[in-house]
């Protein structure tokens, strides 16, 4: 399975995928594009190269030990077409002292949102993203038996069914504040499907 899949920034081989696993990022990194000036594009990603005709969804079930603001992991979809650079991003960020569920869709910059974990968790989530039917990317909470809705990214649909997509897990580490310690993020569960 590890065959299939690449990386960009991970400081350490690729892992097993076929069951639990770990990523670990060091400070510094992260996954944002903010006005006027901010591209930051160092966060580690563990991904499969695809099509978007052929991408039908991915899911993964990510925690860790999040302790500093904007510790972040989950899954990543970067959308590698000619003019542009897009990707979603989703999974778990701690913000406010406490993890949250946590959407950034990129266009020409960053739109992100958070959410509070579901009430049988305090420290991870599953998530999954999903090319649907109707055309668009759709970005899902998974737990207590159902599918929450969190994002749906309209701008998906108007891609060429050609264009080049990577997808599968990553993890950041901004370090605001000038924190040294590596964050370890943890997944399992990790299913990309195809067509």
């Amino acid at each position: 399975m590890a065959s299939e899949y690449r990386e960009i920034h991970l400081k350490h081989a690729i892992p097993d995928l076929s069951g639990a696993f770990d990523i670990t990022c060091p400070p510094g990194t992260d996954l944002w594009d903010k006005p006027p000036w901010t591209h930051s594009k160092n966060a580690p990603i563990i991904y499969r190269s695809i099509t978007k005709d052929a991408f039908k969804s991915a899911k993964v079930t990510v925690r860790a030990s999040w302790k500093d603001l904007y510790d972040q992991g989950g899954l990543c979809l970067v959308i590698r077409s000619s003019d542009s650079t897009r990707w979603v991003k989703a999974g778990i960020e701690f913000v406010n002292g406490s993890p949250n569920v946590s959407v950034v869709a990129k266009d020409r910059w960053s739109d992100w949102s958070l959410r509070p974990l579901l009430s049988e968790s305090t420290d991870g989530a599953t998530i999954e993203m999903e090319n649907a039917s109707d055309g668009s990317l759709w970005v899902w909470l998974l737990g207590d038996g159902q599918r929450y809705p969190l994002r749906e990214v309209t701008w998906w649909g108007d891609l060429e069914k050609t264009t080049e997509c990577w997808i599968g897990p990553f993890a950041a580490k901004p370090a605001p504040h000038g924190e040294k310690n590596d964050l370890v993020v943890h997944f399992q569960g990790l299913l990309i499907q195809t067509s």
